[in-house]
């Protein structure tokens, strides 16, 4: 595999992450999902949206010729946005990622962070060390999403 760059995003790149973030989730998550939990993630995740979260948040990309297969954002003491490039699964590109915002929340002070996974990706980071939290429902716009929290002491 090439070698691939982390980087903080810009609010040019809030249309690629959009894509990204979109087709990922069509992929893994739309199968869990209602056709309103669907339509709410589609706007939490528009390029609009993405533009925001870039301004307010700490997101990284990594990228690889130039093309990002990857997103992850800091929140305060929460990763939020945290997806891969379909095609760049299982290669490598996601355990980066995450040691990299790992390792990013801990220079800004945070020794505990938090995380809220949806169900198809709590394996992967118990394999990191994270610990299960509790089960709880996610609200967003009205419509609830089951979600594991969970945490991690750095």
């Amino acid at each position: 595999m090439q070698p691939f760059t982390i980087a903080k995003a810009k609010v040019i790149d809030a249309e690629a992450l959009s894509v990204l973030i979109l087709n990922n989730a069509n992929f893994y998550l739309k199968p869990f999902y209602s056709e309103q939990q669907w339509a709410i993630f589609k706007s939490y995740y528009s390029t609009e949206a993405v533009q925001q979260k870039i301004l307010k948040q700490k997101v990284f990309c990594a990228k690889q010729n130039g093309s990002i297969v990857g997103t992850i954002a800091l929140d305060g003491n929460y990763i939020v946005g945290f997806y891969t490039h379909v095609d760049y699964a299982k290669k490598g590109i996601g355990s980066n990622l995450l040691h990299y915002i790992e390792k990013e929340a801990q220079a800004i002070g945070h020794f505990e962070i938090y995380l809220a996974s949806s169900p198809v990706g709590v394996a992967f980071y118990l394999k990191y060390g994270w610990q299960i939290v509790e089960e709880l429902a996610i609200d967003y716009l009205g419509v609830p999403f089951i979600e594991t929290k969970m945490k991690k002491q750095l």
